[in-house]
């Protein structure tokens, strides 16, 4: 029994360091190794690619990052459905000004946010987006730290399906 699980246990550790044998080293600074791959932002024939989103997603990170010269806090994709919001919970600190952005792939038209804030265990109303297309936006500058809930609305889909992707951007 003792030898069984000793070459379990070897197994294990090989097939861990193969795994690991196969990521590229990388020193702190060092661009991706995919930098140079050209990837194609289309769907699947099934429609379920997240490349769309990503495609969409990739310039507004860049802006973000490279010219507004601000950090991306959190980054989140997920599936929308129109009759189902979904939400996203952070901490947010006073001291910081944060945008929070929602954009949805080519399936949604028109996607919005409202965000609440925690009050003594209940979730009070604090501010909404009123965008008409498939982005909206929302700044927020907390005076004290507080955990906020971001509702994410998908308030019309496009003609012919029944859900799309959205990301959701957290920024200060």
């Amino acid at each position: 029994m003792k030898i069984k699980l000793i070459g379990i246990l070897f197994s294990i550790l090989l097939s861990y360091n193969f795994a690991l044998s196969q990521l590229q080293p990388r020193k702190v600074g060092q661009e991706s190794n995919s930098e140079n791959k050209n990837f194609k932002f289309r769907d699947n024939k099934d429609g379920t690619s997240m490349m769309p989103i990503t495609g969409d997603v990739l310039p507004l990170i860049q802006y973000i990052e490279d010219t507004m010269k601000l950090e991306i806090v959190r980054l989140e994709y997920d599936l929308i459905f129109p009759d189902k919001s979904k939400y996203s919970y952070r901490t947010l600190y006073d001291g910081w000004k944060y945008g929070i952005f929602v954009i949805g792939d080519y399936r949604v038209k028109k996607i919005n946010i409202n965000l609440y804030i925690k009050e003594n265990n209940d979730w009070k109303f604090f501010s909404s987006s009123s965008s008409n297309t498939y982005v909206a936006r929302l700044n927020v500058e907390p005076h004290e730290m507080k955990e906020y809930a971001i509702e994410i609305i998908a308030d019309e889909i496009a003609d012919g399906y029944k859900a799309g992707h959205y990301a959701l951007i957290i920024y200060h």
